[in-house]
């Protein structure tokens, strides 16, 4: 299996497998519990998944100068592309009490084919799945601290306490679905619309750097509200030690910084730059505000037990990896 792709808003962040599976996601922050811990146990960790018999993976990349998947999936009667992306307003990044948003859409590319998609929420690192309530004319799956709006394109199953749907499409059809999250007034939006804004936000957002997808993964890692930089967007993930690095190291600020000015993005390193500043001298790793990070701890309820908090170590097991990525980048 390749590496899962990174989805962002700068406070939410996500990653998509090969399979088109969205498998790790937190929201609304990404110090946060996550929300979709697949990646660490497919099985209770929860997931987005699309259900096509039979299908293999012929590609997967980012839409060219964008932080947007898109997988194309191939079975005997047909091929789908998935394009899933994290939200993304003209303007930029928006702060931390703004509504989020997850979206997938599925286009028949050749053929006639049956495609499903299931929506299997499991909150706090896959303890809780979601108590789903029809809320007027939305459905609101509710867990520990966040509440989230499912919209679909797709006729509505209940699998348990999952819910999904599926349809027989032909040749050019597309079908779109959407995760929404501190979003109190609910207003009807046109997703196809917003997943066009958020290309044309990366696009102009990478002008300056030609594109670089590097600049595009670290622009993807830095949470927006405060300016810091997150080490990696998963925990306990890989063959390296079991760290949660979802914090600042201080050590990764400054490369940042120096990364983002070396390709002419003098706004972002003058913002981590104050961050440092306000972080002061308080230890090698802070929170995302700059202040002390929560201690150690650990959920055992998965396959793999998930480390929280402040490690002892590094956070090399986990993906994306900032210092791999700086080092690429010569920072």
């Amino acid at each position: 299996m390749s590496q899962p792709l990174l989805i962002s808003d700068g406070r939410a962040m996500g990653l998509i497998d090969d399979t088109a599976r969205l498998s790790w996601l937190v929201a609304p922050r990404i110090d946060q519990p996550s929300v979709i811990s697949g990646l660490v146990d497919p099985v209770r960790g929860g997931g987005v998944e699309v259900v096509f018999p039979d299908a293999e993976t012929v590609a997967q990349r980012y839409r060219e100068g964008t932080l947007i998947v898109e997988t194309d999936l191939e079975s005997p009667k047909g091929s789908v592309r998935v394009i899933d992306a994290l939200t993304i307003p003209p303007r930029g990044p928006v702060q931390a009490a703004w509504p989020g948003m997850f979206i997938r859409q599925v286009v028949v590319l050749e053929g006639e084919v049956e495609i499903g998609l299931v929506t299997r929420l499991r909150y706090a690192y896959g303890r809780t799945p979601p108590s789903w309530r029809t809320e007027g004319r939305k459905v609101v799956g509710h867990g520990p601290g966040l509440a989230i709006e499912l919209q679909s394109e797709l006729p509505r199953r209940v699998y348990g306490v999952d819910l999904g749907g599926t349809a027989t499409l032909p040749k050019g059809e597309r079908r779109v679905m959407a995760l929404r999250w501190q979003d109190p007034q609910g207003k009807g939006t046109d997703l196809r619309h917003m997943v066009e804004e958020t290309a044309g936000f990366w696009r102009a957002w990478g002008a300056p750097s030609g594109h670089d997808p590097d600049a595009l993964l670290l622009k993807g890692m830095m949470y927006h509200p405060t300016g810091a930089l997150v080490r990696a967007v998963t925990t306990s993930y890989g063959d390296g030690p079991k760290a949660d690095g979802r914090l600042a190291w201080m050590d990764d600020q400054p490369r940042a910084a120096a990364a983002f000015r070396a390709l002419g993005y003098t706004a972002e390193a003058d913002y981590i730059e104050k961050w440092i500043s306000r972080a002061g001298d308080g230890g090698p790793i802070r929170d995302l505000s700059g202040g002390a990070p929560p201690a150690e701890g650990t959920v055992n309820d998965l396959d793999a037990d998930i480390v929280v908090g402040a490690p002892a170590g590094d956070a090399g097991g986990n993906i994306p990896y900032l210092p791999d990525l700086l080092t690429r980048m010569g920072a």
